[in-house]
């Protein structure tokens, strides 16, 4: 039997069926959305972490590049006077 429309019932249970599922994939879609919006936060927290680790260590290089050249340019005296400070012996 036709409805006014010129489906069947049959037409119409499958269209109904198929806005279900589609409306299941949205929602779906939107749990994905959140999640990988959630894991973008993650990643922005890590990159920063590891852009703060970047600027330490290069600090700490710095330090050490500006020590090694104090001790190599330092004479006898500087350089045990260096040691005794750091090995406090």
């Amino acid at each position: 039997m036709k409805s006014s429309n010129g489906m069947t019932k049959e037409d119409l249970k499958k269209i109904e069926q198929i806005d279900k599922d589609i409306n299941l994939l949205i929602e779906s879609q939107k749990k994905l959305d959140e999640s990988i919006n959630e894991y973008k936060k993650e990643i922005e927290k890590i990159d920063s972490t590891i852009s703060n680790i970047k600027v330490k260590k290069e600090v700490v290089n710095n330090y050490y590049e500006q020590k090694g050249k104090e001790i190599k340019d330092a004479d006898v005296t500087q350089v045990d006077s260096l040691l005794r400070l750091r090995y406090k012996f």
